[in-house]
């Protein structure tokens, strides 16, 4: 019997998921549906429950009500608040996780960045923020600078990372790590952070405003790497700008296409998903929509 999954949000017209997870259950000759289905906040819980969907992914602005949907959350999904991928067990329960956090860890494995000891600037503090957090500390980053248009906000990604490491079941250098979150009103002049991380949604409609001028900044702040988890057809001009300047960066394909991966992986136990082929249906959709033809699957953050 096909297995039907889908994606919720609103909007989801611009999601290239439905090509990743179609190209995947292709390769791995799965019986399986993905379509992309525009939902109303009232709707996120009863179509999750609706018995014709064995599970799915979950988009913006339903990610916060989706995990208050689930009987079984995962810890990524109690730490961070946020749920992109469901399913329903064999009991009928519905289970959940946050893969955009391993989405980003793949990404990070790819770029090649390390974050353990690593010091951080991450601009913004919304959902996408929560998950950098989340496997930032984890993984044993030396420092977290949260730096958001509104501190109230930014303080209260800060409390909520430091209301879970101090759990008596997250393991100590975890604890340290969210010691050294913080909210900052700009960069640090004098300071050289390892990494530069943007999680707001600036850069992805023409002629959004960059979320930090990096051209302004490195005469009194150093940076040694730029991540952007906004994705784009080419480069974002936030990419463009890090590389012009002289320092690796890199786009959030790969993120997607990771938290992607982990999500066919959560629905079918034992299968390793294509990540090859998912990215490349990635590229393809981005850009097909892009009225241009990708010269290959590489760079196309």
């Amino acid at each position: 019997m096909t297995r039907r999954f889908a994606l919720l949000g609103d909007p989801v017209r611009h999601s290239v998921s439905p090509a990743m997870h179609r190209a995947a259950f292709e390769v791995l000759g799965l019986d399986a549906e993905y379509v992309a289905r525009r939902t109303a906040p009232d709707e996120v819980g009863p179509v999750m429950r609706s018995a014709d969907l064995a599970g799915g992914n979950v988009t913006l602005p339903h990610k916060l009500r989706a995990a208050r949907a689930l009987a079984r959350p995962s810890a990524a999904v109690r730490a961070t608040g946020a749920c992109n991928c469901w399913w329903r067990r064999p009991d009928g329960e519905l289970a959940g996780d946050n893969t955009d956090v391993g989405g980003l860890r793949i990404a990070f494995s790819r770029f090649g960045f390390r974050p353990r000891g690593a010091r951080v600037l991450l601009l913004g503090a919304g959902g996408a923020a929560r998950a950098a957090v989340h496997a930032l500390i984890e993984d044993g980053v030396s420092s977290v600078e949260i730096l958001n248009r509104t501190e109230a906000r930014a303080r209260a990604l800060r409390d909520r990372a430091l209301a879970h490491a101090s759990g008596a079941d997250v393991p100590a250098d975890t604890n340290r790590a969210a010691d050294a979150v913080r909210v900052v009103a700009a960069p640090h002049a004098g300071t050289t952070y390892d990494l530069v991380l943007n999680s707001t949604s600036l850069g992805l409609a023409p002629g959004d405003p960059l979320p930090l001028e990096l051209k302004g900044e490195t005469d009194r702040v150093g940076f040694d790497a730029a991540f952007d988890m906004v994705y784009a057809a080419g480069e974002t001009a936030w990419v463009r700008q890090a590389r012009a300047l002289g320092f690796p960066a890199a786009g959030g394909l790969d993120m997607l296409v990771g938290q992607a991966a982990l999500s066919l992986e959560r629905w079918f136990p034992g299968r390793e998903a294509p990540f090859d082929a998912m990215r490349e249906a990635a590229v393809a959709e981005l850009a097909r929509r892009a009225g241009s033809e990708p010269e290959d699957g590489s760079g196309a953050e």
